[in-house]
């Protein structure tokens, strides 16, 4: 896919932020002048545009703007901190201090996030297949400054790869991680879900195959585990164990033990 890379119509200059953007992801840098992004897109053939705003990259696909916040991270973090209520990813990957997480499947970074909190001393690499959406994650997560050092401590600790799971797997050794996770995007989506229906259109929308879960559980030192629907058939089809978080929740962690 053809993404392009411009800035607001306000900015006549290239900040030095840009500039850096530019030459670490390698995408084109088309000036922006009065153009709308329509325009831009349409006489660059491109399938999207990056602006560069002041808050960092945006991504605009059609009608729809995708860049990175914290989502749901900083409030199932924020639960725990002032709630003590446990969160359920921490639970079916039974996570402790100083875990290695390795997020196949990255998407905005929440459940990443709440990982890198909880491991506080573990390495947190997350995967994202599309080159557009890892640069803009990648430097969102770069820029994001909050007022809560925990939430931001969290986010900095993430290494995003740009990387195809099915590829990255392949190429680490026996025991890499201790915790392999997969969050497909679910063929029956959550409607409620908006934070990341732009990522839809983006997507592989393709189901893991058993032979990626092989491979995580060959490079997992603790657990694989895959968020999946309640309803879903793909946890049971890939061969893990079920764990619901509850009679109401819409959402089931799978895992696979391999202690």
């Amino acid at each position: 896919m053809n993404f392009i890379v411009t800035t607001t119509q306000t900015e006549k200059n290239c900040p030095p932020l840009l500039a850096a953007f530019l030459k670490d992801s390698g995408f084109e840098f088309v000036p922006r002048g009065r153009k709308s992004l329509e325009a831009l897109t349409a006489e660059n053939q491109a399938d999207g545009v990056i602006v560069w705003e002041k808050q960092g990259p945006v991504l605009y696909v059609e009608d729809k703007k995708f860049f990175f916040h914290p989502s749901m991270a900083k409030n199932r973090i924020a639960f725990y901190r002032n709630e003590n209520r446990s969160d359920l990813l921490i639970q079916a990957c039974q996570l402790e201090k100083g875990d290695s997480f390795l997020d196949c499947t990255l998407g905005l970074g929440a459940d990443s996030i709440v990982a890198s909190y909880f491991s506080q001393t573990g390495c947190i690499t997350g995967l994202e297949r599309q080159m557009a959406v890892a640069w803009v994650i990648s430097w969102g997560m770069k820029l994001y400054q909050s007022r809560m050092p925990w939430l931001d401590e969290a986010i900095k600790r993430i290494k995003v790869e740009n990387q195809d799971h099915k590829l990255y797997l392949s190429n680490l050794a026996d025991g890499a991680y201790d915790l392999v996770y997969f969050d497909p995007m679910f063929q029956k989506p959550i409607l409620s879900s908006q934070a990341i229906s732009p990522l839809r259109k983006l997507a592989d929308h393709s189901p893991l195959e058993v032979d990626t879960i092989k491979e995580a559980c060959r490079v997992a030192r603790k657990r694989v585990v895959m968020k999946d629907l309640s309803t879903g058939q793909e946890l049971e089809r890939l061969g893990f164990t079920k764990i619901v978080g509850g009679r109401h929740n819409r959402l089931a962690y799978g895992v696979i033990n391999l202690q």
